[in-house]
């Protein structure tokens, strides 16, 4: 009975491990040609260029808060008429 469950242990393992490298296989073939053809296009000349979607815009520097700076406490020395 242990050798049973072990075999189709064993099979179900391999059937997992043959499906999954299929399918690295059949992914890996894909973005080779498309390798390929990028590499084609710059060799043509043309620039590559991303998609608008896989921009990230930088995030802006952290810096303190405007109330712990010295010149943001000061206070002006004239306030200016408003014309």
């Amino acid at each position: 009975m242990i050798a049973a469950t072990l075999t189709a242990l064993f099979v179900v393992v391999a059937f997992a491990t043959l499906l999954a490298l299929v399918d690295l296989w059949i992914r890996g073939r894909f973005a080779f040609d498309i390798v390929k053809q990028e590499r084609a296009l710059a060799k043509a000349g043309f620039v590559p260029t991303v998609d608008a979607e896989e921009l990230r815009l930088r995030p802006a520097p952290r810096t303190a808060p405007a109330a712990t700076r010295p010149f943001a406490r000061r206070v002006p020395s004239r306030v200016r008429a408003a014309a």
